[in-house]
């Protein structure tokens, strides 16, 4: 069980303090409101923000006591996130809520206790969370086991947790929502499926297996009931990892049908087409559609333009269609097999260096730098591991979008190694042949040519791919 960081001088009484201290609220004011706010330890930047979804709905500053606060007016109940530095939890708020949380940005989702009204749902949100953190920690160990086996797991993980659940219950003198306990019930179940939608690859991959295992026919039952449409919970982590899961195994199955014809990009978007209703998630996804088509070198021309006048007639978000226009002008560019034409940057000195010459003879990776600061920080992990385990591979990083004193002091924060880190001026006559806000990579060889001239860097094939390279 957490420690209650609200046990000592940031009592209850603080909270009603903190609350209940804006200037000009009488009594019928108060509850018209929801109130959200709190205490961060080692704060990571000057601002909390509130959203709903991908919108942010408001900013509130840390003040000298590392304390922020939220008034909100006509808050809908439902799933909301607040984000601070690179990361973010979710909350669960109810109209009328005044909740206030302790976090120490050291040990973010660890630290983190609510207290007030609305406290008690959300740190037993935050403890599922955190059980289904560990539990995923150490699952890959389950994917050696064979189908009985491996589905005695999945059954008592969920009847451990929603014992829990009913043990929380217990303790509540009001019913809660019907969303909140549609939220929880997610929370419990859809990581289980999440992991049975990876078993038939991961135990092939584990033993070694030609073929996946035959599955009995009840393996997949949660399929015919579970919810893809639940606009309260798109934006959920779990939700939407097993979504994407579960669609491409769709698509894997439509495209073994007929291997040789069918393009497994396009049977995806198809199927996103089919199922997903809600127009946010549908046009994400048709997105991710055609950007695994941008990473896919092994597609003819004709192929590519299949998948493309597919997502461009079927997508109606106007930014996703300007984004996919562009990365598809920029991927052909670089064509896979030919020298990557001429590149330059400047280095922390301000000095002009082409990035040819700097790879000469090598195997590398060219990547961009993204500007969501989460992305950042798993970008920078992931860098680490791939240096350690590919240590013959050059890997260069390019800043596009800060300023120089913002590029310097993020090399410096990170403990970048400087020679390998560079910034494409935005007058660079390529500069638009590489703009963006992604982590867009190259992947160049030993001898010059583009081996792939278009993947994301966080693409859980890149390290498959500098196998690959290594293997020539």
């Amino acid at each position: 069980m957490k420690k209650n960081y609200f046990s000592q001088p940031f009592t209850l009484f603080v909270l009603l303090v903190f609350v209940f201290s804006f200037s000009g609220c009488n009594d019928s004011e108060q509850t018209a409101y929801t109130y959200f706010g709190g205490k961060i330890k080692n704060p990571k930047d000057k601002y909390v923000y509130l959203n709903k979804g991908k919108k942010i709905l408001d900013s509130a500053r840390i003040d000298n006591h590392n304390k922020f606060s939220f008034k909100l007016d006509s808050l809908k109940l439902g799933l909301y996130t607040f984000k601070h530095g690179a990361e973010f939890q979710y909350i669960y708020l109810e109209p009328k809520d005044s909740l206030l949380l302790y976090l120490n940005t050291w040990d973010f989702d660890e630290s983190l206790i609510f207290s007030g009204k609305g406290s008690a749902k959300n740190n037993y949100l935050i403890n599922l969370y955190l059980e289904q953190e560990l539990t995923e920690k150490n699952f890959k160990q389950n994917y050696k086991l064979d189908e009985a086996a491996f589905t005695k797991v999945i059954d008592e993980g969920i009847k451990k947790q929603l014992e829990a659940y009913n043990e929380f219950l217990s303790t509540e003198e009001e019913k809660p929502s019907k969303f909140f306990n549609k939220l929880v019930m997610t929370g419990i179940y859809v990581p289980f499926y999440f992991y049975k939608e990876r078993y038939a690859y991961n135990h092939k991959k584990i033993m070694g297996l030609d073929t996946t295992p035959e599955l009995s026919s009840d393996f997949y039952a949660y399929r015919d009931h579970v919810e893809l449409n639940d606009e309260g919970l798109i934006d959920y982590g779990w939700n939407l990892a097993f979504i994407n899961n579960f669609l491409y195994n769709l698509a894997y199955d439509e495209k073994m049908k007929d291997p040789e014809n069918r393009i497994f990009e396009l049977e995806f978007m198809k199927i996103v087409e089919d199922r997903i209703n809600v127009d946010e998630l549908k046009n994400s996804l048709l997105a991710k559609g055609v950007w695994g088509s941008l990473s896919n070198k092994h597609l003819t021309k004709e192929e590519n333009e299949k998948v493309y006048t597919y997502f461009f007639e079927h997508c109606t978000d106007d930014s996703y269609k300007s984004e996919l226009k562009k990365s598809i002008e920029q991927k052909e560019k670089l064509s896979c097999g030919e020298d990557l034409p001429k590149l330059t940057a400047y280095n922390i000195d301000h000095n002009e260096v082409e990035i040819n010459s700097l790879i000469k003879n090598s195997n590398a990776v060219i990547y961009f730098w993204p500007s969501d600061l989460g992305r950042m920080e798993l970008l920078n992990e992931k860098l680490q591991y791939l240096e350690k385990h590919h240590p013959e591979v050059v890997f260069i990083g390019i800043e596009r979008n800060k300023s120089d004193e913002e590029w310097k002091k993020f090399l410096t924060t990170k403990k970048l190694p400087k020679e390998h880190q560079f910034k494409m001026a935005k007058n660079s006559e390529t500069y638009s042949w590489y703009e963006g806000d992604m982590e867009r990579t190259i992947i160049v060889n030993n001898q010059g040519k583009v081996e792939n001239g278009y993947v994301f860097f966080l693409d859980s094939n890149l390290n498959y791919y500098l196998k690959s390279i290594n293997n020539h």
